[in-house]
This record gives structure tokens, sequence and C-alpha cells, in this order.
């Protein structure tokens, strides 16, 4: 089970994709970094974009336009950080190029491409590590094209068992030798940022299980064991010690699959796999927070409730009791409001009490409303989530209003022309509450962090539910309203 081979194909493919480079950097004046490109194949004043990989993202460093041969400059007085750079022009099709900068090697070099030919037009001069990859990619397009006219013959010859047999074991060593030659950057240039990179992006190997062949449901088995070896050692070929994995377009991608295609959907197992990411990431300052961030504002944003526990838990344990280590005062602020209102109404606890309008401006607390159990209900009718999920909500109170549900539908703004006609036009007679002139403080009583936001009450407005989803809902009530 290759589950991290995913993201080695995708960067071998990306870099695939890319072009580059050119001549060398005579003429260059003498600054810490500038990097020479030439534009074959495009008109003056096509604009050449510079940025630097921050994460799946970039940032933009500079833009200029081309000269009459198609080159430009990029310079500047400081050194670029050792990271992963992207020279591109703008535009869906365009090509672009990936360069690596590392520590103690040339900031001066040229890269040259002529867009109407592609990888075979790539040339970088100056750069001993922008040469090797350069030098990688030539090969891997070489490979490519014999792997085309295989493929051609393998159609060709397909009720020939023996030639496709010699077909297939001839494409299984070009991959073996794409490998190989990518694997040379680790003598060549081993303290290289290309090296980081294709060591980061490769899949760790997992041993060979010794699972008998007889073994009954081996398939299944095989799942839980590569589950399992991966859990464990998904990050084992990512050095968080070294700051230049922040400028490579890859831990994003990792983590997606990590969290969302290898770990489980279970809060205790989430939260205990991203303790030990957060404490490999304790080896360098500023990975260390990058990480932390990261984590913290993807359970902040997950769509599952019952995670609703893990972002305050972060927050608490690695940025307010280390505050004094984080720079962003800003961040450390809007974090400690954060886990303030998390706290609020949690489970078990009685709801605060609101008392709100309807539309014709009759008070309804929410303490007056009588019934076995009440669905407290924030949302807005121009929230594209709340227009998906409301007539949901309404299915579930149809069928149980006659056994005693409820619903408290608070809207959360104060534009009445938006309300009003969509309640006319939705007919939705539970209790339609606003707090038109804000005096209740909606937010500043309740953790509404997004909409829609569903709590489920029981007679005594003791919570029974927080934050949870119209399917809970629909499982709970048919166990509480026999």
């Amino acid at each position: 089970m290759k589950i991290k081979k995913c993201i080695l194909i995708a960067a071998v493919a990306l870099l695939a994709g890319q072009t580059a480079a050119h001549p060398t950097a005579a003429g260059i004046p003498a600054q810490n970094y500038s990097i020479k490109v030439t534009v074959g194949g495009a008109p003056a004043n096509t604009v050449v974009w510079f940025a630097m990989y921050s994460d799946d993202a970039t940032t933009l460093i500079d833009s200029m336009l081309t000269d009459a041969g198609g080159n430009v400059v990029f310079a500047g007085k400081q050194p670029l950080k050792a990271g992963m750079y992207k020279v591109y022009l703008k535009g869906e099709q365009n090509p672009f190029v990936d360069v690596f900068i590392t520590d103690g090697e040339p900031q001066h070099f040229a890269l040259s491409f002529d867009w109407t030919v592609g990888m075979s037009s790539l040339e970088v001069h100056g750069s001993p590590e922008n040469e090797f990859f350069a030098g990688c990619l030539h090969f891997l397009s070489g490979k490519q094209q014999q792997a085309q006219a295989l493929n051609a013959r393998m159609e060709q010859y397909k009720e020939l068992p023996d030639s496709i047999a010699a077909i297939s074991a001839r494409l299984k060593q070009f991959g073996v030798d794409v490998q190989n030659k990518w694997g040379e950057v680790y003598t060549a240039y081993p303290n290289s940022t290309l090296a980081l990179f294709l060591k980061s992006v490769r899949e760790p190997a997992a041993p060979e299980p010794s699972i008998s062949p007889l073994v009954a449901n081996r398939d299944s088995a095989m799942q839980v064991y590569y589950l399992n070896y991966y859990k464990e050692h998904f990050f084992d070929n990512i050095d968080f010690s070294d700051a230049r994995i922040l400028r490579m377009p890859f831990l994003s991608n990792t983590f997606r699959i990590y969290y969302l295609r290898i770990l489980p959907l279970d809060k205790d197992v989430l939260m205990e796999r991203t303790e030990f990411l957060i404490n490999k990431a304790k080896a360098n300052r500023e990975v260390y927070e990058y990480i932390v961030r990261n984590r913290y504002d993807f359970f902040r944003s997950a769509p599952y409730p019952e995670l609703g526990s893990i972002a305050p838990a972060i927050a608490e344990k690695y940025i307010i009791r280390d505050s004094a280590e984080w720079q962003d005062k800003a961040f450390l602020a809007r974090t400690r409001h954060f886990v303030t209102v998390s706290q609020l109404n949690p489970e078990g606890a009685p709801a605060t009490n609101l008392v709100l309008q309807d539309s014709a401006g009759k008070t309804i607390a929410l303490y007056d409303v009588q019934a076995p159990y009440t669905v407290l209900l924030f949302y807005n009718p121009q929230c594209h989530s709340c227009i998906a999920i409301t007539p949901m909500i309404w299915e579930v109170y149809t069928q149980y209003r006659d056994k005693g549900l409820q619903v408290y539908a608070a809207y959360v703004d104060n534009n009445k022309t938006d309300w009003t006609p969509y309640l006319v036009e939705k007919g939705y007679n539970w209790i339609n509450v606003w707090d038109p002139d804000g005096s209740q403080g909606l937010y500043d009583k309740y953790d509404i962090h997004a909409i829609p936001l569903i709590y489920l009450l029981d007679k005594d407005k003791i919570i029974l539910r927080k934050d949870i989803t119209v399917e809970q809902l629909q499982k709970v009530l048919p166990q509480l309203l026999k």
C-alpha cells in the first residue's frame, strides 16, 4: 500500500512539467543574488514572475518585463533564503521552473528556456545544484519519450504475451532508472535544498509484512499493517529541524494525506498524533510555530463537531502556555479570545439564556420555550451552508415536532430585509428570532465560529449536544423521542 507515493509522483510530475534556464550571468551587476532569465519564443514585454514557495502557496518577490531579447534579471542586495523558488509566466499553460537555493552555494546564475519548445530547451549555468536538476529533467524527458514509444508497441503487440512481458519489463526498468537518477543528488549534493526536497517527498519504505498467504482476509490484514506502519513512520524522511522545508511545496499535501487517509476520525487518536507531530517540530522554532499554527487552523475549520475540542487544546497547550516565545502578539490575542469563547456553553451545562425578538417585535426567551427537546439553531439565510442545511433541519423538525421537538432559530445578522422575506418564502414556522440592536451579544455568549451552528437542549435547557450535525440529530432523536 503506497500511500505517500502519490506525493513523490506528483512532485516528479510537477518537476517534469517545468521548463527553465539559460546563459551565464555575464554582465550581471555584482549583488548578493542575481538570476538572469531568458525566455525564448516570447514577445518583448512579457511579464516574468519570481516567487518563493511558502508551503503550497507562493510569496511574490519580483516581476519584470522582458527586453527585446527575452531577458530579465532578478537581483537583490540581500541573499535569498535557502529554499525553493519559482520563475514563471502568468497565465494558463505557461511554463515555469523551480529554482533551488542552498546556503553557501552560488546565487548568481542564469536560466533560459524556449516556451514554444518545452523542457528540451532547458539550460542552467552558474549553479551546480540547479544544473544537476536541469539534467535530471532532461533525463526524465528522454525516458518519457521512450515510454510513450513502448506503450505504442505494447498496444501493437497486445495479442503476443511474450512481447508484452518484455515491454513491461523495460517500462519497469525505466522507473528504476528515473529513481536512480534522482538518487544521484544525495551523493553529488548531499546538503542541497534539492536533496532535502527529494528526500522529504519520498515515501518511507515499509518492510514486507510477515502475513501468510493462507490467512483469511489477507488483503484486510495487509491494509491494517500498512496503515499502522504509516501512522508511525509517515514523517520519517522529513527533517523538522531544517526550516527550508517551510519554503517547499509539500507539507500541506503531506498533512492532508496523513490526516484524511491514514488516521481514523477519532478525537483521541488525532490529538495524540498531532502532539507527536508538534514534538518532532520542536527541533526548530520556526518550524514548530508553523506546524502549531497549521494544525490549530486545520482543527478550527474541521467540518466535524466531534473534533471541536482539539483546536482549543492545541491553543492552550502550545500557544497560550508558551506565549512568551510567540512574537505575533495579535495572533496570541485572537487565540486567547478563541479559547475563551470555545469554553462557553459546554455539553452538560445549562445553555446561556437568550432574549430575542420575532419578526413582529415580540420578545421570546430561549428559556420560555416549553418542549422536551429544543434545537438551538444559529444561521443566516445568506450563508451557503445554511441554505443547504436548514431544509434538512426542517425535515427533522417536521418528523419530530408532534413528539415534542421545537426549534429556536436565531438569525445572527441584523438585516431584516434579508431575513423576513426568507421566512415568508420558506414557511419555516418554528420559533424565528433575531437580535435587532445587538444588545444580546450572540457572539459573546455562544461559540459561533461557523454557521449553521446547532445545539440540542433538553427540557431544562441543559446542553445535550454542542455543534451537532444534522446527521447526528437524525441518529440521536429517535432514541430520545421514542
